[in-house]
């Protein structure tokens, strides 16, 4: 009985050290990878976070579940926690992209994904990897600027402008929300490239913009076309109000100079107004009444305002400011 007593001690015992190396071993192998990782248990309490997280976010050797939380964006905290519960619920993986705050309260973007570790019989936790993705969320959001804007002017350029404008119709057809559109060339523009040069140009295109985005609300969208063509989405806004803005993006393009060899360049814009109607079922409906009217402005003398008041293919009711 002592003998078979003393074996099982014994037994007991090296399971017991070889238990403490693996913890160790494990240990080791979590602390000294630069990966953010973490362990919780099967009710969601964080038992264990490595150097690496605890770095990363500035927290003490001794950090709670409720210090991870309080780290959340608030704008991503209540989705964070809906997707934890659930993935708890169902035994599923957790994989979502965040923000979180750091010591300072610098936000940093971050992809955390934990899974559920089994053992033999039942599971016995869950692992987690935090990776710093802020560079990456940067970089992608450059990347989607730069697909959207006008190198030159930081306007948006034609395909950026014309999703917008997609999203405005889209709403006026759901809601009946109407938005306005001006569209506008620059008058005596060439000139300007042929004598000074496409960097002369170049400057003066950038000098509309800047003074064209003065004259516009917070909300609206300003892009340029291409060439010498700019165009506004001015979101709930009525065709009165949009006039009016117009004859002072008119007015400011009229100061607007560039010079070289003791020579002033001018230019004048040629505008068009319209508003979503009844109707308009496409952007380039819509776009067809402001360009319209932007080519009567033209027509008629330039350094023009025209609004478009019916749909193309009906008796326009225009007006020149």
């Amino acid at each position: 009985m002592s003998d078979a007593f003393n074996r099982l001690e014994q037994q007991r015992s090296e399971a017991l050290h070889g238990l403490r190396d693996r913890e160790a071993f494990l240990n080791a192998v979590l602390g000294s990878t630069p990966t953010g990782m973490f362990v919780a248990d099967l009710k969601g309490e964080i038992t264990y976070l490595n150097a690496a997280l605890l770095a990363m976010l500035g927290l003490g050797s001794v950090a709670s579940t409720d210090d991870i939380w309080q780290r959340i964006h608030e704008d991503d905290l209540e989705g964070a926690r809906d997707l934890w519960r659930h993935a708890l619920r169902q035994g599923a993986d957790f994989l979502r992209q965040l923000r979180m705050r750091d010591s300072d309260g610098e936000v940093l973007w971050v992809e955390v994904h934990a899974s559920l570790v089994q053992g033999s019989d039942k599971p016995l936790g869950i692992v987690g990897t935090v990776k710093d993705i802020t560079e990456r969320r940067h970089q992608e959001v450059l990347r989607r600027w730069e697909a959207e804007h006008d190198p030159l002017t930081g306007l948006l350029n034609r395909r950026g402008f014309e999703r917008r404008l997609e999203d405005a119709l889209a709403d006026f057809i759901k809601t009946g929300m109407s938005s306005a559109l001006i569209l506008f060339d620059l008058d005596h523009f060439k000139p300007v490239n042929d004598e000074g040069g496409h960097a002369l140009g170049d400057e003066l295109l950038r000098r509309v913009a800047q003074v064209a985005a003065r004259e516009t609300r917070g909300s609206d969208h300003l892009g340029r076309q291409g060439g010498d063509e700019f165009g506004i989405l001015l979101p709930s806004c009525t065709l009165e109000h949009a006039e009016k803005i117009a004859g002072s993006i008119r007015d400011a393009i009229a100061q607007v100079s560039v010079s070289q060899a003791d020579k002033a360049y001018f230019v004048t814009a040629s505008i068009g107004v319209t508003h979503f109607m009844e109707g308009d079922d496409s952007i380039a409906a819509v776009s067809a009444r402001a360009d319209a009217a932007s080519y009567a402005a033209k027509h008629q003398g330039r350094n023009a305002v025209v609004v478009h008041r019916s749909h193309a293919g009906r008796s326009a009711d225009s007006g020149v400011l």
